[in-house]
């Protein structure tokens, strides 16, 4: 017989939810300048926080579970509205109240889990590590499509295009001076689009740009998000990580799209600049620089995958 875990438990428990919503209340207060007090978000975390909580202890029901974490959209909603009840320094406040609540969760954990059963107690913090990556991506996605005044998807691919774009880095490089937390950014250059449209038609190369916007959208988790740049380039985002931490998604991203099309007819290849945040510049513009420099380099030396040169754009 299957007997249910602490991690469980706790996760059906309403009482649990309202108690840590009034624990993170608290822990929010602490932390706020008394000229700021009026300006929290008392009332959301008061109704919507359970809830929230409720979303994210439930991801915990089975920690070693190797199911897709996919958040409700009530739960992608309730991170967006916190984040947007933050006001203007929402972006760069919200990684740390989230860190606070992270903790709590962690400690009531703790108190459930009995002390023999480390095992689980370590799946489970690595689950919620998961859960909070995923609910403050859809919180920081949320303020940046908000900020970019709500600008439209690119037509053809569906991914959001520069001006959504300039907004994530905005935030990232807020939280990066806040935190000194790390970002890479993957420029990717999708080979042979000029060739298919001057051979096939417009239409045939916007279906082949698509198709491998699919292909680069697919192989992403966690906090990396794609956009739309150019007629053949995609830029990919992801928060936490080194420009080498990337390498691996770049060549597996070269290699889908390789074997995914047809040995006749229109075929591309891509080639993938890899540049970071701090290491190569501290900068937007520059950095996405340096990542389209990395893919220029890799294509001449006949590669697929290449890294910016640290202080590159400094010594130009």
């Amino acid at each position: 017989m299957h007997e249910t875990s602490p991690a469980a438990e706790i996760a059906r428990s309403p009482a649990a939810w309202e108690r840590l919503a009034k624990e993170w209340l608290v822990e929010v207060i602490e932390r706020t300048p008394l000229a700021d007090v009026d300006e929290l978000p008392v009332s959301w975390i008061a109704q919507e926080a359970p809830p929230l909580i409720a979303e994210i202890l439930g991801q915990l029901s089975d920690p070693g579970s190797p199911r897709e974490l996919v958040l409700t959209p009530a739960a992608r909603e309730r991170a967006a509205s916190f984040a947007a009840k933050l006001g203007a320094g929402g972006a760069e406040r919200l990684p740390r109240e989230l860190a606070a609540l992270q903790a709590l969760l962690i400690q009531a954990l703790g108190r459930e889990i009995p002390e023999r059963d480390r095992g689980e107690f370590a799946r489970a913090v690595g689950r919620l590590a998961e859960v909070f990556g995923a609910v403050q991506s859809a919180a920081l996605e949320s303020l940046a499509r908000e900020r970019s005044g709500d600008a439209a998807r690119d037509p053809d691919t569906g991914l959001p295009g520069p001006a959504e774009l300039n907004e994530w880095l905005r935030i990232l490089l807020a939280e990066h001076r806040r935190m000194g937390a790390p970002f890479a950014l993957a420029h990717v250059e999708i080979e042979g689009v000029e060739r298919i449209t001057a051979g096939y038609g417009e239409g045939a190369s916007w279906r082949m740009v698509a198709a491998v916007a699919a292909v680069v959208s697919g192989q992403l988790a966690g906090q990396e998000r794609a956009f739309r740049t150019g007629a053949g380039q995609l830029v990919v985002v992801a928060a936490g990580a080194e420009a080498r931490d990337l390498i691996e998604l770049a060549a597996r991203i070269g290699d889908v799209v390789e074997r995914s099309q047809a040995e006749r007819g229109p075929r591309v290849s891509i080639t993938v600049g890899l540049a970071s945040c701090p290491a190569h510049a501290v900068d937007a513009e520059e950095l996405l620089d340096a990542a389209e420099e990395a893919a220029w380099a890799a294509r001449a030396a006949g590669e697929s995958v290449g890294l910016a040169r640290e202080g590159s754009l400094q010594d130009s």
